[in-house]
């Protein structure tokens, strides 16, 4: 009688057969838009297991990744940008090719993408990893806010983080902060909350006249409440304040952020 243990014991040893037999199949070109964490890793793996039999070619607008998780300890001033960003050396050692470029349009029948530059990629197979975008036009007056720099979300990293950080610190002691937070669903959503913890400890310890607004647009916190409720309680008392159903409807020009009950200026 054949134990599963065995029969598993077998199907691993087939497994490693056929990963080194010479001569296999070749798989062809395999194309990943998008180096953040699902894209990289997936080209990563892909080649890593697929070895000389596939071509992993990724797809990527930056020259480096820049990681939003840990973000928030360089926009309190606990971490540098250099701490959250990274290159692609180690996917081009494993046998990834790189091609620095924005995709712009794609043809399924034809299996080839297009380039901003004209250039034109073939593959064979295509992983779509391009990560998220904003949908600004759903509140009046963001998107300009956003383009000149009077409000930022730094809900990717990079840039946005750095403006964040330096907006921070050029805040009058005394000035207010003000945090908007989305409808859910969105992006990692204890997010905001943590920034949030972040934010109020950096405005206690460096600008302790400040305070930070946080308005929700949802009923309450989204995730790990309890948790964020008493630090907000107890940690970020007199420096936080949190009201919830608080969706923001339009940002004016002079930077007023408007909602259903409130105009608020910071």
């Amino acid at each position: 009688m054949t134990t599963r243990r065995q029969l598993l014991a077998a199907s691993g040893l087939a497994l490693a057969g056929c990963a080194t037999r010479p001569g296999r199949a070749r798989l062809g070109h395999v194309v990943v838009v998008g180096g953040g964490f699902g894209g990289a890793t997936a080209a990563r793996y892909l080649k890593l297991w697929g070895g000389e039999s596939v071509d992993v070619t990724l797809v990527e607008r930056h020259a480096a990744f820049v990681s939003c998780p840990m973000s928030n300890l360089v926009i309190a001033g606990r971490g540098e940008m250099a701490g959250i960003t990274h290159g692609y050396d180690g996917l081009a050692r494993q046998g990834v090719k790189r091609v620095q470029g924005e995709v712009i349009a794609l043809d399924p029948a034809a299996r080839t993408l297009a380039l901003a530059d004209g250039r034109r990629l073939a593959w064979d197979r295509l992983i779509l990893a391009p990560g998220i975008g904003f949908m600004t036009d759903g509140v009046p007056g963001l998107a300009a806010a956003l383009d000149s720099g009077r409000a930022v979300h730094a809900w990717q990293a990079g840039a946005q983080t750095l403006l964040l950080r330096r907006q921070l610190q050029a805040l009058p002691d005394g000035g207010v902060v003000l945090m908007s937070i989305p409808k859910a669903p969105y992006r990692c959503p204890p997010g905001p909350y943590e920034r949030a913890c972040l934010i109020a400890a950096y405005l206690r310890q460096v600008k302790p006249r400040a305070k930070l607004l946080v308005l929700d647009a949802n009923p309450e916190v989204q995730s790990k409440k309890a948790l964020f409720e008493r630090a907000f309680a107890d940690a970020h008392a007199g420096v936080l304040e949190y009201r919830p159903n608080a969706e923001l409807q339009q940002v004016l020009p002079d930077g007023t952020a408007r909602f259903e009950f409130e105009d608020v200026r910071a």
